[in-house]
């Protein structure tokens, strides 16, 4: 550990990483916080409602985060409001930023928010239920997000429907978009599915347990992505199971590959684990609760987790960074963009 925050309640939210290295995650008690790189305070903003959504970081440093209270916050990178606006409920879902600067979000009242970087609606899209999942944007403007109705979408820029696809199970499970444009998602039937771009099935695999889970790709392909059946699972690109990491609990962490290739992700059995390519573990921090909150690396390779002991978390490894492969971590890359590049 190189150092570790104390917010004033649990960190479910997943850290983003800004310029300047600075560090951004949300807490359950109502406040998004702003950590310098040798984790002292920058600034605090306050809420009406517990963050579970995770930040993300603009080109220009405004940083989008959900909220509770049913709001999505755009502030400064100064820590000053730049303007908010009512998503209709609870605002779990993590923001996407698309090519173009449009916000997207999911809400609690069954809809997927577009929104334009000055805070205006431009539109929404109805699901059949909750939207807890965080949208990706493809390299093509499609947004792909899951919705507690068990259905995975693919919405074009304009708001329109382009397919959507039936799963058996809620999908809390954010979208991974490999380098080929395929898309990669969990459900709660316990699967992971791959589908091509115009939504196409690819194949099913079974994990024995509910993917909460966000998957991580490789430079070879590889899905990473972790189970409730206490798993870290890594997935070849034709579906079949390469290996499989068993943790203590479960695994609703999403988690993020390091530049050497090592795997990093937290569990319910309060540990954050580093996993070698190979499946073999390479190390192991304790934390004092549970770990959903998913890690992201710093430039330097600093891993940052939270914890449900109220902490952030900075924890040293050995990769130079993270990895540049097409979905290295959850939302894409360390400020959590959500957008494939």
């Amino acid at each position: 550990m190189l150092w570790r925050y104390p917010t004033g309640n649990w960190v479910q939210s997943s850290p983003a990483v800004g310029p300047h290295g600075t560090i951004y995650v949300g807490s359950d008690d109502n406040q998004l916080y702003a950590i310098k790189p040798d984790g002292s305070l920058k600034w605090v903003f306050r809420t009406g409602d517990i963050i579970y959504s995770s930040p993300a970081v603009a080109k220009d440093g405004t940083i989008y985060v959900g909220s509770g209270d049913g709001h999505l916050y755009a502030i400064n990178p100064d820590g000053s409001l730049k303007w908010k606006i009512r998503a209709g409920s609870s605002v779990s879902s993590s923001p996407a930023i698309g090519p173009l600067g449009t916000i997207y979000v999911g809400s609690g009242d069954n809809h997927l928010y577009a929104i334009n970087p000055d805070g205006t609606l431009r539109w929404r899209y109805q699901t059949g239920d909750i939207v807890y999942s965080s949208p990706a944007v493809g390299r093509n403007g499609t947004i792909y997000v899951g919705s507690n109705d068990a259905y995975l979408y693919a919405i074009n820029p304009d708001g329109s429907l382009r397919w959507r696809f039936e799963t058996g199970g809620e999908v809390l499970s954010s979208p991974a978009v490999g380098s080929n444009g395929n898309v990669y998602v969990g459900s709660s039937d316990g699967k992971l599915y791959a589908f091509t771009a115009n939504g196409t099935l690819k194949w099913t695999y079974a994990s024995g347990d509910i993917v909460y889970s966000s998957p991580a790709i490789g430079y070879n392909g590889t899905i990473y992505v972790g189970s409730e059946n206490h798993d870290l699972l890594a997935i070849n690109p034709d579906g079949s199971l390469a290996w499989r990491f068993a943790t203590g609990d479960y695994v609703t962490s999403s988690p993020a590959i390091g530049s050497d290739g090592t795997i990093y992700v937290g569990s319910d059995d309060d540990v954050v684990y580093a996993v070698n390519p190979d499946g073999s573990l390479a190390w192991r921090y304790k934390t004092v609760y549970y770990v959903t909150s998913s890690p992201a690396i710093g430039p330097g390779g600093t891993v940052y987790v939270g914890s449900w002991d109220h902490n952030l978390y900075a924890l040293a490894s050995a990769s130079a960074g993270p990895a540049t492969s097409a979905w290295g971590e959850f939302h894409h890359d360390p400020s959590n963009s959500g957008r494939a590049h």
